[in-house]
């Protein structure tokens, strides 16, 4: 039903991904696959919707309708079995500023948090943008896949200067989908040592067969008032442009101290298509996604087919979940400058680098697999053809 092979020329568009390649990597003749995002077309409700609401023709200060509420809530239960009342959501134009409202209002200037690294670079970059330092409980590889290190980690939550742990749920970059048992024993070290949890879970749509998504706040009741979930529907139906995101908190406190805050800001009112697109893909999108993730499915499955076959020193590692793909790259035997070189110069294809995600990222490489197979196909092509150059 939904035609995910169709190239859309993304050029001349304010495309992050394609207008800030230059910026980032020096030129703007590369394939991207690194900003994530989708270069697929949305689906024609969610473009409706957008035009019934512009053909309005007015577009003055915005509330945030029941309806709204409803649709966000609806999907929660539907599709991630979260219970969640009205009074416990609120609204946040992305998951990064929700993550620096936390910080803000639960953290003091010099408080530690924990991230597990190799982790989504923002996280590191939102700690010490709020003057907090940066406790790594760095991710442990282990039979094939990454595991956290439960030992370190209560060391590091029993230090009383560590005030708060920013979990990856699932995990960007390494593509995993943290058991349910994984969750409690987070969620026990946490809440014994007085560490408030805050769990992003943008990608908590995009999780492949085998594999199911728990969210923090369904691993024990008894944890919710230390648990805030931070999420949105921009990674699963590709609009981050529109500033659609939402937490979720139980405790009654902690949100009037958001919602002050977020009032401060003036951002308590709504964008008026922010709106419109939430509820009308929590509505409508559900057949939309399943499609999606079989699709990204057989991407992953595509592309470390093809880099097994075809390219040596590099193995790729199969994600549980996200359209993130985690590349080891120290089988080439370069250097990180020289990694960097060999995807963005002689390659020509722009992935971010894994050293972009702290010290033990150094080696790797995170492909974003979102985009039409024709695509992937003629990047991994040139990457295949740029090792072969330096293997000669």
């Amino acid at each position: 039903m939904y035609n995910f092979d169709l190239a859309i020329d993304r050029k001349n568009t304010s495309s992050v991904k394609y207008e800030e390649m230059g910026l980032k990597f020096g030129s703007n003749d590369l394939l991207p696959f690194w900003v994530a995002d989708m270069d697929f077309k949305c689906p024609d409700f969610m473009i409706d919707c957008l035009v019934k609401r512009a053909n309005h023709g007015v577009f003055g200060y915005t509330k945030r309708m029941p309806e709204y509420y409803g649709a966000i809530i609806n999907w929660l239960d539907t599709r991630h079995n979260i219970t969640v009342k009205r009074e416990e959501l609120e609204y946040g134009p992305g998951v990064v500023f929700l993550l620096n409202m936390m910080i803000r209002k639960f953290t003091n200037e010099g408080d530690k948090i924990i991230i597990q690294t190799p982790v989504y670079y923002p996280f590191k970059a939102v700690i010490e943008g709020n003057k907090r330092v940066v406790s790594d409980n760095t991710l442990v590889f282990e039979d094939g896949k990454y595991v956290m290190d439960f030992e370190d980690l209560e060391k590091k939550a029993s230090n009383p200067e560590c005030k708060m742990m920013i979990l990856c749920s699932p995990h960007n970059p390494v593509g995993r989908v943290w058991t349910k048992d994984e969750l409690r024993k987070v969620g026990e070290i946490c809440f014994k040592n007085d560490v408030l949890l805050v769990s992003d879970e943008i990608h908590y749509d995009l999780v492949y067969s085998g594999y199911e998504h728990t969210p923090m706040i369904n691993v024990d009741e008894k944890w919710n008032k230390n648990i805030i979930i931070c999420t949105a529907p921009s990674k699963t139906f590709n609009i981050a442009g529109l500033h659609t995101a939402f937490c979720i908190i139980k405790d009654e406190e902690k949100m009037n101290a958001y919602r002050s805050e977020l009032g401060l800001l003036d951002l308590n009112r709504s964008n008026s298509f922010s709106r419109e697109i939430t509820q009308a893909v929590y509505e409508n999108g559900a057949e939309y996604v399943d499609e999606l993730v079989k699709y990204l499915e057989g991407n992953m499955n595509f592309v470390y087919d093809f880099i097994t076959e075809n390219i040596k020193g590099i193995t790729p590692y199969k994600m549980q979940a996200t359209y993130l793909m985690w590349m080891d790259c120290k089988g080439l035997g370069l250097d990180t400058k020289d990694i960097d070189k060999l995807f963005f110069e002689d390659a020509k294809i722009a992935l971010d680098s894994g050293h972009w995600f702290g010290e033990v990222g150094e080696g790797f490489m995170r492909i974003n697999i979102a985009c039409p197979r024709a695509m992937l196909k003629e990047g991994l092509e040139r990457l295949r053809d740029a090792v072969n150059a330096i293997n000669k």
